[in-house]
């Protein structure tokens, strides 16, 4: 079997098997997006798509059958919760009222798979995904386009759900687990056995420079501040990182040290659970595909995405009700069994009638007709995929950090009664607002640096040190990292 994950960069394909509730992994291809063909999982060039999954499937002889597909976008939306044991359509019907977010969504359709069972009451503890059913459509129809069969559709955080349920190194622990993504950064808070809370954020370093990394391990500390509000800061133990491994790694593990010396910073591994092929480099193609990896195990109760897009709605609630009739028409069959040569007559009058409909739709005429309709439809469905994805670049760019009034009067808050603070530049490029600020003391200054740090505004807070000058004033030259726009918290 093989998964597929589309992120904003990366095409990453794994293929593995499942034997009882135990994973392995045979191999991991990919392939660098630099042709920008899709943006926040909306695909903006489905040509340039289809090449790059093409010329991947064709470099390394990928199977066609057995593909699921993991998409990294914001067109899905994915939530945990938990529902009583009852029918699959109950269960879909009772999703349906519980998901909020979705009621400006054009035609949504849902899915959901079993994460475990709840050991007080029957209850089921699932995964649940929404989007909208022309989403997920038009990448059934590009893999279809290319001779692949895709036999489920996912969001990154679902797979990511899957996969973190089946990881035996975090048993038992309360942990901090992180997943790079190139400029993306999942951190989860894991507690008592499920995932407490998980927040997502842009990177604004340079991927490859020790920036990049120490961004990164900042960014645990958003995670402990949240545990503290939850009274279980002091029972993390461990911190797990996926997606960046060599060098990275030791600057990373300097960087939670610095935040807090008592955690163990461990790179995440499948553990005995989810194994990899002794021939590949382990450690780093797990690290590197981790959240493609959730793709492959398979849920023992589950709703796939695919199979409600065959059907709309109202043809599934047609289906479940013929089959209500299943016993009746039994009947009723035997009852036409007997009448059956009454009708023989009726029938050959109707294959008559069905050999001028064959012969109108093999007419070169109306072949032609349905030719040119199926250009101007396939052209209608490639504008509104430029569309979406403009739409969706748009919505990046307005997550970028803003730098106005409002930012130096929560600077002359923080400053007041305390030191002398100016703006003495912002670099926005980085993303980082410079500030220089003077005192009595020093402890003036802690106090002044603590109220930067609890401004939602800043990202992160550092300073190079103070210094006093001749006059006995204690200066500091600050650097905030100025947090994403209202567009990404939202």
């Amino acid at each position: 079997m093989l998964t597929v994950y589309l992120g904003n960069k990366y095409i990453r394909v794994v293929e593995g098997s499942m034997s009882g509730n135990r994973l392995h992994i045979k191999q991991a291809y990919e392939t660098v997006d630099n042709k920008g063909t899709i943006i926040n999982g909306t695909i903006v060039d489905e040509a340039a798509l289809g090449e790059l999954i093409s010329g991947l499937w064709d470099a390394y002889k990928l199977p066609k059958k057995e593909v699921n597909l993991v998409l990294d976008s914001t067109q899905f939306h994915t939530r945990n919760m938990q529902v009583p044991q009852m029918s699959e359509g109950k269960k879909l019907e009772y999703i349906r009222r519980e998901f909020t977010g979705v009621e400006n969504m054009e035609s949504p359709v849902f899915g959901y798979f079993r994460l475990k069972k709840v050991t007080k009451g029957k209850i089921d503890l699932i995964t649940a995904m929404a989007t909208p059913r022309n989403y997920a459509e038009q990448f059934i129809s590009l893999f279809k386009k290319l001779g692949i069969h895709l036999t489920g559709i996912e969001s990154v955080n679902a797979s990511m759900n899957r996969m973190i349920d089946m990881l035996s190194p975090i048993k038992d622990k309360t942990c901090i687990i992180q997943f790079v993504e190139d400029m993306n950064l999942t951190s989860i808070l894991y507690y008592n056995g499920g995932i407490e809370t998980s927040s997502r954020k842009r990177l604004f370093a340079e991927p490859g420079t020790p920036a990049y990394v120490v961004e990164i391990a900042r960014a645990v500390t958003n995670i402990t501040q949240f545990a503290k509000t939850q009274n279980i800061d002091g029972l993390i133990t461990h911190v797990f990182i996926a997606g960046i491994t060599g060098e990275d790694m030791e600057i990373y593990e300097d960087g939670i040290r610095n935040i807090n010396p008592e955690l163990v910073t461990e790179p995440l591994t499948g553990g005995n659970r989810i194994t990899v092929d002794k021939k590949q480099n382990t450690d780093e193609l797990f690290s590197k595909n981790a959240l493609a990896v959730g793709g492959l195990i398979k849920a023992d109760d589950e709703v796939n995405i695919i199979s409600r897009i065959k059907y709309t709605e109202e043809e599934l609630e047609a289906r479940k009700n013929r089959k209500k009739l299943i016993v009746p028409a039994a009947v009723v069959c035997g009852i036409l069994a007997v009448i059956s040569a009454a009708l023989f007559g009726r029938n050959m009058y109707l294959s008559h009638k069905l050999k001028l409909l064959n012969d109108y739709n093999n007419d070169p005429l109306v072949i032609k007709t349905c030719a040119e309709y199926d250009v101007l439809n396939d052209n209608i469905n490639a504008a509104q995929g430029i569309t979406g994805g403009l739409t969706g670049l748009t919505n990046v760019l307005r997550t970028y950090p803003v730098v106005n009034s409002t930012t130096e009067a929560i600077v002359k808050q923080c400053a007041e009664g305390l030191v002398t603070a100016n703006v003495s530049g912002y670099d926005s490029g980085s993303g980082v607002l410079s500030l220089q600020a003077k005192a009595g003391n020093v402890e003036q200054i802690n106090k002044f640096i603590d109220r930067l740090t609890l401004q939602e505004v800043f990202a992160s807070v550092d300073y190079t040190g103070y210094a006093q000058d001749s006059g006995g004033t204690w200066n500091v030259n600050v650097s905030c990292v100025m947090a994403p726009g209202e567009e990404a918290a939202q």
